[in-house]
């Protein structure tokens, strides 16, 4: 891709990223990634220019973040999340939410979300939001959020059920009323994903994005991504969720680099960059895609041999990662077309 954001992001990547990947998804992701991100602009991508941002096209954002997720899938997922704060904060459109968009856009400030908490309810407990004096009152868990530490805004989502509807607001992660449990993860370990209580924790209607009946946004999840529910601008391409087109892509260079020519990889190969131009319905697409990442990382593995499994190795920080998508946003609506992959 020749676009200049493109060709700095990927030189970061090469220097500074991908040389400390193994290392991270045993550790942690290390401050010094966020400001190198930073200095190159990352955060401002999807900020637009009027409130200090520097637009890419998405086609380029999506190009960098499947280059980000292919290299380093610790680091991707602790900030891949941003972009969707940056719409939500569009969406509340109140000056108190858009106050915070010049903040996003420097990286002052950091985006992420937890949402795998309404997807588990009613069958394990959620979130729960009550209506409060000027705002929301939030108690209870956020299941599932990367990046702690790093980011410090984050999109939630939480269940009401005087009035059967989910309630979703941003929340500063830097006020009071919040505990972290650090989760460890087979997969994405670095990535610095917590499960969060909340205990009286009050967003106030500014930062409401939107209250929605339950069963209506239940009938789409999985058909619409959550960060993309909001209107799009008219010519906005098709682009997959990022993750399993850039971590397949990695797994496949490195296999082509050790077998040149070898026909089935380069058949794999194919199907995957066919696929990521070719939308179709949703979640199919997605796990067309995310099941494309675990074959195209199973064969980085066999490419690799014994060594690929050894802690030190990448192929095995991709494979793991690869599995990891597989429960990424799974709601109702994606198990069954997940577990239909295996059985076909």
């Amino acid at each position: 891709m020749e676009h200049p954001a493109y060709r700095e992001f990927a030189q970061l990547v090469e220097e500074v990223i991908a040389p400390r990947a193994v290392e991270v998804d045993a550790t942690e992701v290390p401050r010094s990634h966020v400001e190198a991100l930073r200095e190159v602009g990352y955060f401002s991508w999807t900020v637009p220019r009027e409130y200090g941002g520097a637009p890419i096209p998405p086609e380029v954002k999506s190009a960098v973040d499947d280059l980000l997720f292919g290299a380093d899938p610790s680091t991707a997922l602790a900030v891949v999340h941003h972009g969707s704060q940056v719409a939500q904060a569009l969406t509340a459109g109140t000056p108190p939410a858009l106050d915070l968009l010049p903040k996003l856009a420097t990286g002052e400030r950091i985006g992420g979300a937890g949402m795998s908490q309404i997807r588990a309810w009613p069958k394990r407990p959620s979130l729960m939001a009550t209506r409060a004096p000027g705002g929301y009152r939030f108690d209870g868990p956020v299941r599932w959020i990367s990046g702690w530490g790093l980011v410090d805004t984050a999109w939630i989502g939480a269940v009401d059920e005087r009035t059967s509807t989910y309630v979703f607001g941003i929340a500063d992660l830097t006020r009071p009323g919040i505990t972290a449990t650090r989760l460890r993860l087979a997969a994405v370990h670095g990535s610095r994903t917590v499960s969060l209580k909340l205990d009286g924790y009050v967003v106030p209607d500014e930062f409401i994005t939107a209250v929605v009946d339950i069963t209506e946004w239940n009938e789409t999840d999985g058909q619409v991504w959550p960060s993309t529910r909001q209107a799009q601008a008219a010519g906005t391409p098709a682009l997959p969720t990022a993750g399993p087109v850039g971590l397949a892509r990695a797994a496949l260079a490195d296999a082509l680099a050790a077998y040149p020519g070898q026909p089935s990889l380069l058949r794999l190969s194919e199907e995957l960059e066919r696929a990521a131009v070719t939308p179709i319905a949703e979640p199919h697409w997605r796990v067309q895609l995310d099941a494309l990442a675990m074959r195209a990382t199973a064969a980085g593995l066999i490419a690799s041999g014994g060594e690929g499994l050894l802690t030190g190795d990448i192929a095995q920080v991709r494979a793991r990662a690869a599995l990891f998508l597989q429960v990424r946003a799974l709601s109702e609506r994606v198990r069954p077309a997940r577990l239909e992959q295996f059985a076909n």
